[in-house]
């Protein structure tokens, strides 16, 4: 003969080899400890190997971000000369933004940021002059771990003519970008004595030009 309780008086059974209560009529009522172990085993390992993957992704964005926002303002200098018919130079700076920035930093280093302004015209030097030349934009510190580094071509700046071509004694500017990962993630950006500039995604051959 079965017995029926009211639901609030339902017995708890208690089950002395696995620790476990449950109610009758209600076999699955929760985890035993070993089940939930194993369970918390088992989301650990999924973890540890999504982790690697969602970092790699992370770093890969940084990387087409930065090459992307240098190749926006490397077309936006070249063609600002070409329409003010003047000399457009993009040169490093260690304050970019401040309201008087100026053309600085270490040597073919371009980390901190840079500048782009329009000459005044006397072309008498290829540094920014607050007073009389116009700035046209500013580039920001490159993102924690990324890299930007020139060969001497375009050491101090990168200068387009009026005609669109660089202003670099015919030389090729080059700039390697970089994280840890080394050359074989790391993105590159040339620049022929026509103005036009060329990238590379990945194997490029130095992050230390």
């Amino acid at each position: 003969m079965s017995i029926t309780y009211p639901a609030h008086i339902m017995p708890v059974v208690h089950n002395a080899k696995t620790g476990s209560t449950m109610t009758p009529g209600n076999k699955n009522s929760g985890f035993t400890l070993p089940e939930l172990l194993i369970s918390l085993g088992v989301l650990a390992i999924l973890l540890s190997l999504a982790v690697p993957g969602v970092s790699s992704t992370i770093k890969e964005n940084r990387l087409a971000g930065t090459l992307n926002n240098l190749i926006t303002d490397i077309h936006f200098a070249r063609s600002e000369a070409v329409k003010r018919d003047v000399r457009v130079i993009i040169c490093r700076s260690q304050n970019p933004n401040q309201n008087a920035p100026t053309c600085s930093g270490s040597e073919k280093t371009w980390t901190t940021g840079y500048i782009i302004f329009a000459d005044d015209g006397n072309y008498l030097n290829n540094t920014y002059d607050n007073g009389t030349d116009t700035l046209l934009r500013r580039g920001q510190e490159a993102t924690t771990g990324v890299s930007l580094r020139t060969n001497a071509t375009w050491n101090n700046n990168l200068e387009f003519n009026p005609n669109g071509t660089t202003n670099e004694a015919g030389g090729t500017a080059f700039m390697a970008i970089c994280d840890d990962r080394g050359t074989d993630r790391g993105r590159s950006i040339t620049v022929a004595p026509t103005g036009i500039p060329r990238m590379q995604a990945t194997n490029i051959d130095t992050c230390f030009p």
